[in-house]
């Protein structure tokens, strides 16, 4: 067994409150603070390419709500897709 899979073990096994206090743990580390903001730099960069090359719209209150509809479907079609899939 990997220390990765021993380290899931441990964590499987311990309580409700312990798990909570250990996931603040590791968002509360510089590693995981780390990472997170590459990937909110990487995002926005990805953002601001969009926004050069014109390739977002202009949303007000007629078709906001069907982008919202969008979503939605689009979520709902995700899910069932995934419940589909045997577990791994």
């Amino acid at each position: 067994m990997s220390t990765l899979e021993e380290i899931k073990a441990a964590a499987a096994a311990l309580n409700l409150e312990e798990q909570v206090e250990l996931f603040r743990w590791w968002t509360q580390s510089d590693i995981f603070k780390a990472r997170q903001l590459s990937a909110l730099k990487r995002d926005v960069a990805v953002g601001i390419k969009q926004l050069e090359q014109g390739q977002y719209r202009v949303l007000d209150d007629a078709n906001l709500m069907q982008l919202a509809e969008e979503v939605g479907t689009s979520g709902r079609q995700r899910l069932k897709g995934k419940r589909r899939q045997p577990p791994a």
